[in-house]
C-alpha cells in the first residue's frame, strides 16, 4: 500500500466520523435552542466530546429540548 493510498484511506474514514458530528452552532440550529444552553448540555445531557475549545456533538441522537 502506498503513502498516498494510505492518506486517502485516512481522509475517508475522518470524513465520514465528522460527517456524524456537529459544532454547538449546528446543533443549536438543528435543535432551536441557544448555542450558549446547547453548550452547557455538552457536559452531561447529549454526548459530545471537547476538542481544544471546540465542542463535538453527536449527530444521532434526540433534542435534548424533547426530554
Amino acid at each position: 500500500m502506498t503513502n498516498n493510498s494510505s492518506n486517502d484511506q485516512l481522509q475517508a474514514k475522518l470524513d465520514e466520523l465528522m460527517s456524524q458530528l456537529m459544532t454547538t452552532e449546528e446543533a443549536a440550529e438543528l435543535w432551536g435552542l441557544s448555542q450558549d444552553h446547547i453548550k452547557r448540555l455538552c457536559s452531561n445531557k447529549v454526548i459530545a466530546c471537547k476538542r481544544g475549545k471546540t465542542w463535538l456533538i453527536l449527530k444521532d441522537q434526540p433534542n435534548p429540548k424533547h426530554d
